[in-house]
């Protein structure tokens, strides 16, 4: 699955292995994107998903508005869509 991430004014593109959590994807491409508890506990590595669709595994942070809006957590996020596009600089 393909990624674009925009992160501290630059964009990026990464393959996601949809075995694994999307956090651990952008960590492995070298990527410096914020986390901490890496289980949906503390949205930390909350972002903006502009494009695309996820599935949240676990989610004790973010409100039902919180979703419409488009944020998620990558570390709990599993992939619906083929690819999707997230920013880290620019909550709408």
């Amino acid at each position: 699955m393909n990624v674009t991430v925009k992160v501290k004014g630059a964009t990026h593109h990464i393959l996601w292995d949809k075995q694994r959590p999307l956090l651990d994807a952008l960590l492995n491409s070298g990527m410096d994107v914020p986390y901490s508890c890496c289980c949906g506990n503390c949205g930390t590595c909350m972002c903006q998903l502009e494009e695309g669709e996820v599935r949240l595994k676990k989610n004790c942070v973010l409100s039902e508005t919180h979703l419409q809006q488009g944020l998620i957590l990558a570390c709990v996020a599993a992939p619906i869509s083929e690819s999707i596009t997230l920013n880290y600089d620019e909550f709408k």
